[in-house]
């Protein structure tokens, strides 16, 4: 066990280096950074946020056929909290959706520079698409091969005997996974991809099913209950070669 958080703790060191040598923030970085790690905004952000993709949606009054109309649709708004009064989230907009954008992730990865992963080409150094893409938008270069296996999670759950141990329990929907390989968490905004410290399999005959757990040591508390309670996955994770 002592190898495998030696090496997590390696990867983590690692992860942020990266982060001094991303270039100067554009908007771009930006909106990577806020689009796919939401949980690293604060609560006025998240209201700032919510507020314009809500106006933005809304529009003017002139499109609508009636005032009413309008405002029927302002009050759903504000009953779904999309809409906020709140004088702080609104002085984050004051500027602009593209200053708040970049004055958001400027804070991000001066307070939490280990809590964003960036996803680089191998090839050129640009930025992905995504936390979690594998094929760069800027040069064409894909890294598909790095892909072991897709995994879909049924449960994720944690055993007091291993406080720091993380189990993620499902089906194998493609490949093959082994202990030493890496799980892929980037897509649910952690920046985090841990080595698999048990593989296990657990027959359900009744049913005529097994079910494969994973285990992997998350250190961070935060990374920890969030991942706890994320439980059922819409789509399969990667695990990593």
């Amino acid at each position: 066990m002592r190898s495998s958080n030696k090496t997590l703790r390696s990867f983590a060191n690692t992860h942020v280096s990266w982060h001094f040598t991303r270039p100067f923030m554009n908007i771009e970085t930006a909106y990577y950074i806020i689009h796919h790690f939401p949980r690293l905004l604060t609560k006025t952000e998240n209201a700032a946020l919510r507020h314009y993709n809500a106006m933005f949606k809304i529009g003017k009054p002139e499109k609508y056929s009636s005032v009413d109309t309008y405002n029927e649709r302002m009050k759903w708004h504000k009953e779904h909290n999309n809409i906020t009064d709140d004088p702080d989230s609104l002085k984050l907009l004051e500027s602009g959706i593209q200053s708040f954008y970049i004055n958001t992730a400027t804070r991000i990865i001066k307070q939490t520079p280990d809590k964003v992963f960036f996803n680089t080409c191998p090839n050129c150094n640009e930025l992905a698409r995504t936390p979690y893409a594998r094929q760069c938008k800027h040069c064409g270069h894909s890294w598909h091969d790095t892909i072991a296996a897709n995994f879909k999670v049924s449960k994720v759950f944690s055993l007091t005997q291993k406080p720091n141990t993380l189990f993620f329990a499902g089906d194998i929907k493609s490949g093959t996974i082994n202990k030493g390989m890496k799980i892929d968490l980037t897509f649910l905004g952690v920046a985090l991809k841990p080595i698999i410290t048990n593989v296990e399999f657990i027959d359900y005959i009744s049913e005529k099913r097994a079910e494969v757990t994973l285990g992997v040591t998350v250190e961070q508390a935060d990374d920890f209950e969030y991942l706890k309670k994320r439980g059922v996955l819409a789509i399969p994770i990667i695990i990593e070669q």
